[in-house]
């Protein structure tokens, strides 16, 4: 699969996330990909991408890229099909234009990088890690930016991050494989987990692979 085809395919998976928390949080049950047996027959060859059920009241869910005029016919065909079907609602779901598709970063200086790793560790002695490990992630991924001698370029994943500065031997493999199980931290904290906290060890292991990055600075 190719790297847009992924972050296409990773798009749909999140916004389908967030619709199942808004509908669970209505009180419906959410089905993913259902099968063919569970989808009733006047929906004919259609399967939905997912349903939500209150009840007797049901929701086929239809999550698309974009807006097109073949897809708007298309979804007039599927519209047509709930006509005469009370309990039965048809909705769908766009997924929205990604911003950092637009977002360029500028390269930061090491002297600025320092001290901005320097705040990282006065966050984390004063047991704020969920900050601290936000600015970190942040910062290696400036750290790359500045390694690879760029003006300005476009986000990174924080895998990808990762990647080459193991690529560029600018972090050992090792580094990598320690780093790899924090991207879900990372991730659910961005994305607003509350149950999820960083530790200070977690905090410490970014600064190390920051530093270990900048040591040939």
């Amino acid at each position: 699969m190719s790297a847009a085809r992924h972050e296409e395919s990773q798009a749909e998976l999140d916004l389908i996330g967030s619709l199942r928390q808004q509908y669970e949080a209505k009180g419906f049950s959410f089905e993913v990909a259902p099968n063919r047996q569970d989808v009733p027959e006047f929906l004919g060859s259609y399967v939905p991408d997912a349903i939500a059920r209150r009840g007797d009241e049901y929701v086929a869910i239809e999550v698309k890229k974009s807006r097109s005029r073949a897809s708007e016919l298309t979804l007039q065909q599927i519209r047509s099909r709930f006509e005469g079907q009370p309990n039965w609602k048809f909705a769908v779901a766009y997924v929205a234009e990604d911003p950092l598709k637009t977002l360029t970063i500028k390269s930061a200086t090491v002297p600025a990088i320092r001290r901005q790793v320097d705040e990282v560790r006065t966050l984390a002695e004063q047991s704020h890690h969920r900050a601290a490990f936000l600015l970190a992630w942040s910062l290696l991924e400036s750290t790359l930016l500045h390694i690879e001698a760029e003006q300005e370029a476009r986000p990174r994943t924080p895998g990808s991050v990762l990647q080459a500065l193991a690529m560029l031997g600018r972090i050992e493999p090792e580094t990598e494989r320690r780093l790899r199980p924090l991207i879900l931290v990372r991730n659910a904290v961005v994305h607003g987990d509350l149950a999820v906290e960083p530790t200070a060890a977690d905090v410490s292991l970014l600064v190390s692979a920051i530093e270990e990055a900048l040591s040939d600075a």
